[in-house]
């Protein structure tokens, strides 16, 4: 280790608020330790997108143009600081690198906190570790301590096949929840299929007819129908779609509506016509805030990632008289806050202890190699099924 003072890591090019391209960088000092810190030896990482907009905000330079990517390792601890207690040399960890430390998980070395990592259980793999801690870090964070997941609650978790929502389905139904999903193409469905005694219900979004025809419901309360509403058009931004996700989840839960929702984006607006903002278009049917907010159940809890997310008035009245919340899932502001260190390694502890019990099973779509990485990248965003996980040779 002492003689090589270079390594490879990927990184990304943002310009213009647009990322231009992704590329691997062959001269990248080694990162040095302090008292504090270990040197990992990366073997295994989640490929992941961040916000671009949130690194901007952290690293504040608007001038910096290279930005660090993906940041769901497992490795082994090559080098370890003097007052470092909790991990030594040689031990097989997993955790996830803090947006403001500039580092890449697609790199040969990462130097962590040794409050960033967890132990590694020797029946867990590498690629099975760094495939999931990073969503089960955000489903354990979005279920747990925003929503308030309690035994016989019932959960909407939207797109259940990715690797995100496999995990928060399996958590939901291990923490006694009834859960409800949704799917837009068939290998969602054909996936989807294989957690049967787990998942109540999938819905697909493509079709309009997930409604057993006969069935009645009356929400107590819904804006954009003809009896509380009668301007439920496009521009008041509150029209209801064609959208099966209401009537399936309201037969699901005998008319009360949803307990806790964990979506995974949503549309400002129900109609197409009126989405001209660039991040409130998807390539997938996606439902819409009111679609959302309807189902929700009195008291209901509403996690959204969808960070620019906006309620109109008339939402806002809807979930006031629901007595229904709202809150916004980001699973980095466990590590970039100094607060509730242990907490945070308790989720870490956590969860590997579910993957080596079996409660969690991760969704690994497939590996690919270090140097394939920034091709990878590219069409990461067609992987609706499963992670895709880089893995050191």
């Amino acid at each position: 280790m002492q003689s090589k003072k270079h390594m490879k890591a990927v990184f990304k090019e943002v310009k213009d608020g647009k990322q231009s391209r992704v590329f691997m960088q062959s001269d990248v000092d080694i990162p040095k330790i302090d008292k504090y810190s270990v040197l990992v030896s990366v073997k295994a990482c989640g490929l992941s997108n961040s916000d671009d907009k949130v690194l901007k905000v952290l690293y504040k330079d608007q001038s910096k143009t290279k930005y660090p990517i993906c940041h769901e390792i497992a490795g082994v601890v090559v080098e370890v600081g003097d007052w470092v207690t909790t991990v030594d040399r040689g031990d097989e960890v997993v955790g996830l690198i803090p947006l403001d430390y500039g580092q890449s998980g697609c790199a040969e070395y990462v130097r962590l906190n040794e409050y960033d990592v967890t132990k590694k259980p020797p029946d867990v793999s590498f690629v099975d570790a760094a495939g999931c801690i990073g969503d089960a870090v955000k489903a354990y964070t979005g279920l747990h301590y925003l929503g308030r997941l309690t035994s016989g609650d019932t959960v909407l978790v939207m797109d259940g096949a990715s690797s995100f929502g496999a995990i928060a389905i399996q958590l939901a139904q291990h923490w006694g929840a009834k859960v409800i999903t949704t799917a837009s193409s068939d290998d969602e469905v054909l996936y989807l299929e294989g957690l049967k005694g787990q998942v109540a219900r999938v819905v697909d979004l493509r079709k309009t007819d997930n409604a057993v025809s006969g069935t009645d419901f009356h929400p107590a309360y819904m804006i954009g129908s003809g009896s509380n509403n009668n301007n439920n058009n496009a521009n008041n931004n509150t029209g209801g779609s064609a959208c099966a996700l209401l009537p399936a989840c309201m037969q699901e839960s005998g008319g009360l509506g949803i307990d806790l929702v964990l979506d995974n984006g949503v549309t400002q607006f129900a109609e197409t016509s009126y989405r001209i903002l660039v991040e409130d278009t998807y390539d997938h049917p996606v439902p819409s805030k009111h679609d959302i907010v309807s189902c929700l159940a009195v008291g209901g809890r509403w996690i959204t990632s969808k960070s620019d997310l906006q309620l109109d008035p008339p939402h806002s009245q809807m979930m006031y008289m629901k007595c229904a919340s709202i809150g916004f899932l980001f699973e980095q502001a466990w590590i970039l806050s100094s607060t509730q260190q242990g907490r945070y390694l308790h989720i870490l502890m956590d969860i590997m202890e579910k993957v080596s019990s079996g409660v969690i099973r991760p969704n690994i779509h497939h590996t690919i190699s270090f140097e394939d990485v920034p091709d990878a990248l590219k069409s990461l965003t067609d992987k609706r099924v499963g992670k895709v996980v880089m893995k050191m040779k």
